[in-house]
């Protein structure tokens, strides 16, 4: 049997149109006068000598030359260099230069700033800037910072092409998002996409006792890729990429530190050579982990140091940071974040839970050094 058989069309009588015919007139007829009627009753008419309803006004975007991912992408790779990381070596009593690794970076002012990621250009000896048009420069280390993975070059060069540092806190998930660099050094230039998969996501390393909250995509970053910037679809740097997790089965996390924990890092690593870091003078963790429980939010407070402006302020260990400055903070990646907008011998309300009692207290930031 044939499986369409059932949707065939059967055979139609044959008969006279013309009831069919006078059925529709008289349907068009009715319908004509009851809507006359029923806008009149409820107002829907429009009386002699009052302004015609004003049509609904439609703002249309219209794009030319290609969609707006390949027209941020056009604008952004000039700006986009390759960074190589060399380290002088003394074979048979001479001194050469051997390549120890490559990244990205981003031209973020005309007159030759760039950023990059701290690892990229950890010990280096030089470092060679490759621009877009193949062009290798010679760059200077202005400042590195590694407890936010960021560092800043400059070469010496005027009008070069540059992206601006977007403002990451309205990034929202879902939106698209855009990796430029030069993944395992062989492919300059590369572009992936993606979306916004997460943001403030807590990311730890290593060997630190920092944490900082990171933007999540699943635009492909690739081992050279660090240091590259991860831009939105209005041409602004929102990222600077910087990890991504491997592992088997794991496909699409990769992590981009926020374009404003990086402002923050360039402006003081070009002012002061350094990050002008604030501290408390206590451990943390967060309470979540203390209590094993992952509703808990807040970040506990382990030990307060002597002498620390934490002590003289009145915080107490046992307690519970739950805002700073009225802005909640759920874990200690959020409290990181939170003291880089302040300085040291700013004073700042710190609202803390102790024993289930919200109390704030008032501490002046010491400086790390």
């Amino acid at each position: 049997m044939d499986y369409y058989e059932g949707y065939r069309d059967s055979p139609r009588p044959r008969g006279s149109y013309l009831p069919w015919l006078l059925t529709g007139v008289l349907g068009g007829i009715v319908g004509a006068a009851l809507f006359w009627f029923f806008s009149g009753y409820y107002g829907l008419r429009t009386e002699p000598g009052t302004p015609e309803f004003p049509p609904p006004v439609v703002n249309r975007v219209e794009i030319s030359g290609g969609d707006a991912a390949a027209l941020v992408v056009e604008k952004a790779k000039p700006a986009v260099v390759g960074v190589n990381n060399y380290l002088y070596l003394y074979r048979g009593g001479q001194k050469m230069l051997q390549e120890q690794g490559s990244g990205s970076g981003a031209i973020i002012s005309a007159d030759g700033y760039i950023v990059t990621n701290q690892h990229v250009v950890n010990r280096a000896d030089e470092i060679a800037v490759v621009l877009s048009n193949a062009e290798i420069l010679t760059a200077e280390l202005v400042g590195e910072d590694e407890l936010t993975d960021l560092a800043l070059l400059k070469v010496e060069r005027e009008q070069l092409p540059s992206l601006a540092l977007g403002d990451s806190s309205k990034t929202r998930v879902g939106e698209t998002a855009i990796a430029i660099g030069n993944p395992l050094r062989y492919f300059q230039q590369t572009a992936t996409g993606g979306i916004i998969s997460a943001v403030e996501r807590q990311v730890t390393f290593r060997d630190s006792n920092y944490s900082y909250t990171y933007i999540q995509t699943d635009a492909a970053i690739n081992a050279g890729n660090s240091g590259g910037p991860l831009v939105n679809l209005e041409g602004e740097i929102i990222g600077i990429n910087s990890a991504k997790i491997k592992d088997v089965g794991v496909e699409g996390i990769g992590f981009a530190i926020p374009s404003n924990t990086a402002k923050r890092v360039v402006k003081d690593l070009r002012d002061y050579g350094r990050v002008k870091r604030p501290q408390l003078g206590i451990t943390v963790r967060d309470y979540a982990l203390q209590t094993r429980m992952p509703s808990d939010l807040g970040v506990y407070v382990v030990e307060v140091f002597a002498g620390s402006p934490a002590e003289a302020g009145g915080l107490k260990e046992g307690d519970v940071i739950v805002k700073v400055e009225g802005r909640e903070v759920n874990y200690s990646a959020q409290l990181f974040d939170s003291l880089l907008n302040y300085y040291p011998g700013e004073r700042i309300d710190i609202t803390v839970n102790r024993g289930g009692t919200p109390v704030t207290v008032t501490v002046e930031l010491g400086d790390t050094k």
